[in-house]
């Protein structure tokens, strides 16, 4: 596949944008900053990742926590 997709003004290209993976140390970090006190939108933008992915990670903190104890994955 080609990394370019086909745009209506004649001379714009545009790149797609890749997935990020967020792994368990990335969210572990988030949570503890949750638990800190940082708001979303901070972390957010330290992190460089999406609003709603970072309020995920929060949604699902003792599901994660959970599952690095146990040295499972968990997919976000």
């Amino acid at each position: 596949m080609s990394n370019k997709r086909k745009s209506t003004s004649p001379n714009a290209i545009q790149v797609k944008n890749r997935w990020k993976t967020i792994g368990i140390e990335e969210k572990l970090d988030t949570i503890s900053q949750l638990e800190k006190g940082e708001r979303l939108g901070d972390i957010s933008h330290n992190v460089r990742s999406a609003h709603l992915s970072i309020s995920k990670i929060c949604d699902d903190a003792d599901r994660i926590t959970e599952s690095a104890k146990s040295g499972t994955k968990v997919f976000v």
